[in-house]
This record gives structure tokens, C-alpha cells and sequence, in this order.
């Protein structure tokens, strides 16, 4: 199944704010470790928000996405804003460009969707090729915690409910080798008729050993690991998310 297919329609109508809100709370984090980035590549963009955002401060985008239909909604976003950012249709795990990059962000639990710990150390050396000596790459990762737990316990979420839009996420309580299956089901009226929408995602969980394992092979540091960006508060054992910052080594 390619996901974000029907569901790009949802996504884009819908409150999935999380990247473009993480705006206000970069500068912090550029302060604290002197980053000024002239050129960043937003991995996994989606519908453009967090890329759109960052194009109005001046700084040379690249949004890259597996989805052509989330691609579509981000070009519309950024015309609509005026702004000039270049999407490009790639998956992460076989990510390659020879612009080379001041910052790379990945956003959104998008690194729990590598299922295979294989596809996780090709997605780290790849973002280590595309930055620049020195370069930062800032991501956030759902935890076991997370994924185990606190999904299950908000299942079934109503995420819509509209007058010409309902979405609801239901999480089943099967955790297998760390990974959660999310089955999204939704309904948008066109006209008359309604449309129904389904797919089914999979992420993993990985040990944050293991997600540091990982960097440190692709020749990343860590610079810090938080439970927010807001925050910026070491993780609590039962954080649901974190936030890694990396400079390449």
C-alpha cells in the first residue's frame, strides 16, 4: 500500500501543525549551539508547513518526500506563500543530491517509519553525505514508551469530525518486534458522496541505544537529547518522544 495516498487529503486538512510549531522553537537551539544555517533540507516534508515556514526566513529549502500526493500539497503551499523551496521525490533510506547542506530536520516520528535497523544506519550515512562539515541534523523519534503505551491508550482517536470530514486513528494492541501497526480510517464528502480512506501504517521503536549505535557508525555526535524542544529537559523514562541533536563528525 503507498501510504499518504488518500490520506494526503486528510492530512492536509487536518491539525498535524507539529513540525511548522517546532519554528518558534529552533532559534533557541541555533543560539545554544551557534547554527545559522543558510541551507537546510527538510527530510520527510509532507504537505510543506515546517519548509514553507523556514523559506520565509530566508533560508534556501529543500523538502524531500516518498509521497507524490503529500509533494503536491507542499508545492501548492508554497506557491501559495510565495516562497521558493525545491521538493524532491525520494525515500530516506535512499536519499542522494550533491547540494551539501548546513542543516538536515526530520520531523514527526518519520525516522520510526525505517522498520529495519538496516534502513536506519542507510537513512544516518545518507544524511551524513548531504551535510557540510560540521552540519546539524535534528530529529525526533517516537519511544517504546511511546509507541507501547501511550498509542494504545488513545485509541480509537477521533482526529476530525466535520461536516465534510471524519478521520479516526485505531491503534490494535499487538506490539510485535517493536512494531505498532496504526490503521487510519476516514471519510470526505465530495458533493453528495462520501469517500472512504484507509490505510495502515507501521512504525518502530527503537532502544535510544540503539538509534545511538546507529549515528555514531554514520560518524554523527550528539550534541544533546531532549524530551521537547520547548523544554529542553533530558527524557524521562516515560517520555513518549524525544529530540536529537547531531553534528557530523
Amino acid at each position: 500500500m503507498i501510504l499518504y495516498k488518500g490520506f494526503a487529503d486528510l492530512y492536509t486538512k487536518g491539525p498535524y501543525h507539529f513540525s511548522k510549531r517546532l519554528v518558534k522553537y529552533l532559534p533557541k537551539v541555533f543560539n545554544r549551539f551557534r547554527i545559522r544555517p543558510k541551507k537546510l533540507l527538510d527530510l520527510c516534508c509532507g504537505d510543506g508547513r515546517f519548509a514553507v515556514a523556514m523559506a520565509r526566513k530566508s533560508i534556501d529549502v529543500t523538502g524531500v518526500d516518498a509521497s507524490p500526493y503529500m509533494l503536491r500539497y507542499a508545492r501548492q503551499r508554497a506557491r501559495k506563500a510565495r516562497v521558493k523551496v525545491n521538493f524532491v521525490r525520494q525515500e530516506m533510506q535512499h536519499l542522494y543530491t550533491q547540494t551539501r547542506f548546513d542543516l538536515v530536520t526530520c520531523w514527526f516520528d518519520s525516522i520510526n517509519y525505517l522498520l529495519t535497523k538496516s534502513d536506519l544506519d542507510k537513512t544516518f550515512r545518507n544524511i551524513n553525505r548531504v551535510l557540510n562539515d560540521g552540519g546539524v541534523f535534528i530529529f525526533d523519534v517516537n519511544t517504546i514508551y511511546g509507541l507501547s503505551v501511550n498509542w494504545q491508550d488513545n485509541s480509537p482517536c477521533v482526529i476530525q469530525d466535520t461536516d465534510r470530514l471524519f478521520e479516526v486513528h485505531i491503534c490494535p494492541p499487538i506490539f510485535k518486534r517493536n512494531i505498532v501497526t496504526l490503521r487510519i480510517v476516514g471519510f470526505i464528502k465530495h458533493a453528495r458522496d462520501w469517500r472512504r480512506v484507509v490505510e495502515v501504517h507501521k512504525e518502530r521503536a527503537y532502544r535510544l541505544s540503539e538509534i545511538r549505535k546507529s549515528f555514531k557508525k554514520a560518524h554523527f555526535k550528539e550534541l544533546d537529547c531532549w524530551e521537547s524542544l520547548k523544554s529542553m529537559k533530558k527524557p524521562r523514562r516515560d517520555a513518549g518522544k524525544v529530540f536529537f541533536v547531531l553534528k557530523r563528525t
